[in-house]
């Protein structure tokens, strides 16, 4: 496996963990714990040339303390300031709870050289879809007002637009024409990365991106009419942020034996 070159600060993505209290426990035929250990090995050459990390949503799948509380401990020990956020299988209370301080937590903001990583929360409790409550679009239009830096890059977990996967695109983000108006009218915001889809998604909208990437859990099929999942390997993705506004990106497989 090749480390690119860095070309501007990088960013590291990972997302969809989907851990348990039980190390040993399996979702959609996985066991996530294994191939979080798996891609937590395949990141450490990546780390010399990243300045921060994001997870973006379901960090766990049945929404226990014991399972925040080892993901945390994983992720301080990669040495890097990062962000997390909930996705619609986790618990809101005990990952902030978890989170609430330290290298990685749910604070709203995150600066990467001339970028600014701005994190969304986007669960709806007790529904798979997701939603930007007033209060969240009030906090980006805050974290916008306040941006220190040329450029931005929104995360959150519930992709905004279709990524071509029908039942996918089913459970996105509902009512996203408020999000989508502000990215729109705001030239400083180049993209967003999300998660929930468990394979890569790399598109534009009014030129700007939208990135999905591997869970490093299950992974599911591209344009599937319904749930499949599939035996691909699991993955991260690194984002190089440009001074220009640009994204250089790709995402890495990491096999499993």
């Amino acid at each position: 496996m090749t480390v690119a070159p860095a070309n501007g600060p990088r960013l590291l993505q990972i997302t969809d963990t989907h851990l348990f209290a039980d190390p040993a426990a399996e979702h959609a035929g996985v066991i996530p714990e294994a191939r979080l250990q798996a891609v937590i090995a395949a990141l450490q050459p990546w780390l010399e040339s990243a300045e921060a990390i994001v997870h973006t949503g379901d960090l766990v799948h049945d929404g226990t303390l014991a399972a925040y509380r080892r993901l945390r401990d994983r992720l301080n020990a990669l040495d890097r300031p990062g962000r997390v956020m909930p996705g619609n299988h986790d618990a809101r209370e005990p990952l902030e709870s978890v989170f609430a301080a330290g290298a990685f937590s749910t604070d709203r903001t995150l600066r990467v050289g001339d970028w600014t990583l701005i994190s969304l929360d986007s669960l709806q409790v007790g529904e798979v879809p997701g939603r930007l409550s007033a209060d969240e679009l009030a906090a980006l239009d805050r974290a916008l007002a306040g941006l220190a830096t040329p450029w931005c890059l929104i995360a959150l977990h519930h992709p905004p637009l279709p990524v071509g996967t029908p039942w996918l695109d089913a459970i996105g983000l509902a009512e996203p024409d408020a999000l989508l108006e502000r990215v729109a009218a705001d030239p400083r915001i180049r993209g967003l990365v999300c998660g929930h889809v468990h394979t890569p998604f790399n598109g534009r909208w009014h030129d700007r991106r939208m990135l999905t990437t591997p869970a490093t859990a299950a992974q599911f099929l591209a344009g599937a009419r319904r749930f499949t999942s599939v035996s691909a390997a699991p993955g991260f993705r690194w984002l190089d942020l440009r001074a220009d506004g640009g994204i250089d990106t790709d995402v890495v497989r990491v096999p499993m034996d």
